[in-house]
Protein backbone atom coordinates (compact mmCIF):
# COMPACT_ATOMS: atom_id res chain seq x y z
CA UNK A 1 0.00 0.00 0.00
CA UNK A 2 1.08 3.81 -0.81
CA UNK A 3 -0.10 5.93 2.69
CA UNK A 4 1.37 9.00 1.85
CA UNK A 5 1.49 11.32 -1.00
CA UNK A 6 2.31 14.89 -0.06
CA UNK A 7 3.51 17.30 -2.63
CA UNK A 8 4.53 21.02 -1.81
CA UNK A 9 3.11 20.66 1.53
CA UNK A 10 4.79 23.47 2.49
CA UNK A 11 4.61 26.18 -0.60
CA UNK A 12 7.40 26.37 -1.76
CA UNK A 13 6.72 25.95 -5.42
CA UNK A 14 4.18 28.82 -6.64
CA UNK A 15 1.06 26.66 -8.25
CA UNK A 16 -1.55 28.81 -8.32
CA UNK A 17 -3.80 26.81 -10.91
CA UNK A 18 -2.48 23.24 -9.51
CA UNK A 19 -1.36 22.55 -13.04
CA UNK A 20 1.90 21.62 -12.04
CA UNK A 21 -0.10 19.62 -8.54
CA UNK A 22 -2.29 18.13 -11.81
CA UNK A 23 0.83 16.40 -13.75
CA UNK A 24 2.55 15.68 -10.31
CA UNK A 25 -0.90 13.37 -9.16
CA UNK A 26 -1.24 11.93 -12.51
CA UNK A 27 2.56 10.98 -12.52
CA UNK A 28 2.73 9.43 -9.42
CA UNK A 29 -0.55 7.77 -9.54
CA UNK A 30 0.05 6.42 -12.80
CA UNK A 31 3.38 4.87 -11.58
CA UNK A 32 2.16 3.30 -8.63
CA UNK A 33 -0.85 1.95 -10.31
CA UNK A 34 1.56 -0.06 -12.63
CA UNK A 35 3.48 -1.53 -10.10
CA UNK A 36 1.41 -4.93 -9.30
CA UNK A 37 3.26 -4.98 -5.83
CA UNK A 38 0.68 -2.33 -5.10
CA UNK A 39 -2.14 -3.23 -3.18
CA UNK A 40 -3.84 0.72 -3.10
CA UNK A 41 -2.65 4.13 -2.55
CA UNK A 42 -4.23 6.27 0.37
CA UNK A 43 -4.79 9.90 0.13
CA UNK A 44 -4.39 12.21 3.23
CA UNK A 45 -5.16 15.55 3.43
CA UNK A 46 -6.60 16.05 -0.08
CA UNK A 47 -7.83 19.73 1.13
CA UNK A 48 -5.28 21.80 2.83
CA UNK A 49 -3.80 24.85 2.42
CA UNK A 50 -0.75 23.93 -0.53
CA UNK A 51 -0.64 21.10 -2.33
CA UNK A 52 -4.75 20.33 -1.99
CA UNK A 53 -6.94 19.05 -4.60
CA UNK A 54 -10.11 20.50 -4.39
CA UNK A 55 -10.68 24.31 -3.60
CA UNK A 56 -12.21 25.90 -0.39
CA UNK A 57 -16.24 24.32 -1.63
CA UNK A 58 -14.66 21.31 -1.83
CA UNK A 59 -15.25 21.56 -5.65
CA UNK A 60 -12.08 19.90 -7.24
CA UNK A 61 -9.41 21.60 -8.94
CA UNK A 62 -6.94 21.15 -11.89
CA UNK A 63 -5.27 18.17 -9.84
CA UNK A 64 -8.58 16.93 -8.51
CA UNK A 65 -10.15 16.98 -11.99
CA UNK A 66 -6.82 14.74 -12.91
CA UNK A 67 -7.53 12.32 -10.28
CA UNK A 68 -10.88 11.97 -11.00
CA UNK A 69 -10.09 11.56 -14.86
CA UNK A 70 -7.95 8.48 -13.93
CA UNK A 71 -10.08 7.07 -11.53
CA UNK A 72 -13.70 7.43 -12.80
CA UNK A 73 -12.98 7.49 -16.59
CA UNK A 74 -9.61 5.59 -17.17
CA UNK A 75 -9.31 3.08 -14.49
CA UNK A 76 -12.71 1.77 -15.26
CA UNK A 77 -13.38 -1.84 -17.47
CA UNK A 78 -17.01 -0.97 -19.15
CA UNK A 79 -17.15 -3.96 -22.55
CA UNK A 80 -20.21 -4.38 -24.11
CA UNK A 81 -19.92 -7.64 -26.13
CA UNK A 82 -22.70 -8.78 -28.93
CA UNK A 83 -22.71 -12.60 -29.42
CA UNK A 84 -25.15 -14.13 -31.49
CA UNK A 85 -25.66 -17.84 -31.82
CA UNK A 86 -24.73 -18.29 -27.95
CA UNK A 87 -23.37 -22.18 -28.43
CA UNK A 88 -19.93 -22.82 -27.40
CA UNK A 89 -19.16 -19.03 -27.97
CA UNK A 90 -16.21 -17.69 -25.43
CA UNK A 91 -15.79 -14.12 -24.81
CA UNK A 92 -12.23 -13.50 -23.25
CA UNK A 93 -12.68 -9.83 -21.21
CA UNK A 94 -9.35 -8.20 -19.41
CA UNK A 95 -10.35 -5.58 -16.51
CA UNK A 96 -9.23 -4.32 -13.63
CA UNK A 97 -9.73 -5.92 -10.12
CA UNK A 98 -12.40 -5.07 -8.63
CA UNK A 99 -16.18 -5.14 -8.17
CA UNK A 100 -18.35 -5.82 -11.75
CA UNK A 101 -21.78 -6.94 -12.75
CA UNK A 102 -22.29 -9.07 -15.70
CA UNK A 103 -25.95 -8.62 -17.58
CA UNK A 104 -26.98 -10.88 -20.00
CA UNK A 105 -29.78 -9.71 -22.43
CA UNK A 106 -31.91 -10.34 -25.25
CA UNK A 107 -32.71 -7.33 -26.81
CA UNK A 108 -33.21 -4.42 -24.59
CA UNK A 109 -34.80 -7.58 -21.81
CA UNK A 110 -32.64 -8.93 -18.83
CA UNK A 111 -32.04 -12.23 -18.63
CA UNK A 112 -29.05 -12.79 -16.26
CA UNK A 113 -27.01 -10.47 -13.83
CA UNK A 114 -24.22 -12.02 -12.40
CA UNK A 115 -22.53 -9.82 -9.81
CA UNK A 116 -18.65 -10.97 -8.51
CA UNK A 117 -15.13 -9.67 -7.95
CA UNK A 118 -12.34 -10.02 -10.08
CA UNK A 119 -9.34 -10.37 -8.00
CA UNK A 120 -7.33 -12.62 -10.15
CA UNK A 121 -7.51 -14.77 -12.92
CA UNK A 122 -10.36 -15.97 -13.39
CA UNK A 123 -13.63 -17.78 -15.76
CA UNK A 124 -17.42 -17.42 -15.66
CA UNK A 125 -19.54 -20.21 -17.31
CA UNK A 126 -23.22 -18.74 -18.73
CA UNK A 127 -25.17 -21.84 -19.56
CA UNK A 128 -28.92 -21.45 -21.17
CA UNK A 129 -31.20 -24.21 -20.04
CA UNK A 130 -34.72 -23.24 -18.89
CA UNK A 131 -32.93 -19.45 -18.54
CA UNK A 132 -29.63 -18.36 -17.86
CA UNK A 133 -27.68 -19.10 -15.36
CA UNK A 134 -23.74 -18.05 -14.32
CA UNK A 135 -21.15 -19.66 -12.09
CA UNK A 136 -17.69 -18.93 -11.42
Amino acid sequence: WITEFDWNSKGEVSDPDNSILAQQVEDFYRLMFSLEAVEGIMMWGFIKEFGSIVDQNINPNTAGDAYLRLYHEEWRTKISTTVSNVMNKNVMVRGFRGDYELKITTGRTLKERFEFTLEDDMKITCTQSNGWSCQL
